[in-house]
């Protein structure tokens, strides 16, 4: 019966984060239209923190309880599920008359590999998370935030978003959602971990990151239908980004030190899926089985490898 209610808790908070992610994220570009932001800092800013809320919330929820090792399985499982999932979904959704060259604006994939190769190259130099790994990256996060609004400006149509009463209220019980769905994750994702005795990294690697990577999975169907597969990769780029200096900022600045598991391998893994979506931009972007197939598989046996 425990085991039950635990992933009934897992489920319910996962739901609750994702819908109240996705919510904070409407209201945040409404209220900042009402202030008359920029539209790059709006498209820039909220709808690039908004694709890693669930991570943020996921991931340092749980460097609050004093668990990094989940919350960093969390960001290296949520960037490998982005580059191999979403990219899966993608090709096998395309129309298939579909086929475009994509001219992509390189910052968000210049950046994440940057902070990608610091993230991976302090591990393996460490074999930890230090203090000052954390605040270099959330300093990372305001320069490229910056670089972002710059030189990737939004148009406003594109923002436009169907207007809702009551926008205070909704940023109210969105931020709510997310928080409380995201601790619900998190201490059900934990017990998950002891009941099976299964190390928080993998849980935090598997059933976390897959949980917060929804958002994006979502996004590519939709993207997809539209015929706009630039959409995908620039989530997938600005996504993992973030994971990374923001999400993987605040974790490790909350709780550095070392995690329970060694995870060199899974570090080297994502950086070489991060460099693949990366190559798949600058080719022809046409339906594949073939490419939906072998990342859909990748990431089969990775997880396989897990356990």
């Amino acid at each position: 019966m425990d085991l039950y209610i635990t992933i009934i808790g897992l489920l319910i908070g996962f739901i609750l984060l994702v819908k109240g992610a996705e919510e904070m994220v409407r209201t945040a570009i409404q209220i900042a239209m009402r202030f008359n932001m920029p539209n790059s800092v709006i498209g820039a800013t909220f709808i690039g923190f908004g694709t890693s809320a669930p991570e943020l919330f996921a991931s340092s929820g749980a460097a609050l309880n004093g668990n990094l090792s989940l919350g960093i399985g969390n960001i290296i499982g949520s960037n490998i599920a982005n580059s191999l999932v979403a990219i899966s979904v993608l090709y096998f959704a395309l129309n298939k008359d579909f086929q475009k060259k994509l001219n992509l604006n390189n910052t968000s994939p210049l950046w994440m590999v940057v902070v990608t190769i610091l993230f991976v190259a302090v591990y393996l130099a460490f074999n930890e998370f230090p203090l000052w790994l954390g605040i270099t990256l959330l300093a990372l996060v305001v320069f490229i935030t910056y670089k972002l609004v710059t030189e990737e400006a939004v148009d406003q149509e594109d923002l436009l978003i169907e207007e809702k009463e009551h926008i205070w209220l909704r940023a109210i019980g969105s931020l709510t959602a997310t928080v409380l769905g995201s601790t619900l994750v998190v201490n059900n994702a934990v017990s998950l971990a002891e009941y099976f005795n299964i190390s928080s990294i993998i849980i935090g690697v598997t059933v976390v990151a897959l949980g917060t990577s929804l958002p994006e999975v979502a996004g590519t169907i939709a993207a997809a239908k539209m015929k706009n597969p630039d959409i995908v990769f620039g989530n997938i780029f600005g996504s993992n980004l973030f994971n990374i200096a923001l999400v993987g900022g605040v974790s490790v600045s909350i709780a550095p030190g070392e995690i329970e598991t060694d995870v060199t391998n899974e570090m080297l893994i994502m950086f070489i899926v991060s460099l693949l979506v990366i190559l798949l931009s600058k080719s022809l972007v046409k339906r594949s089985y073939v490419v939906g197939a072998l990342t859909l598989m990748s990431y089969s046996v990775f997880i396989y490898t897990l356990f």
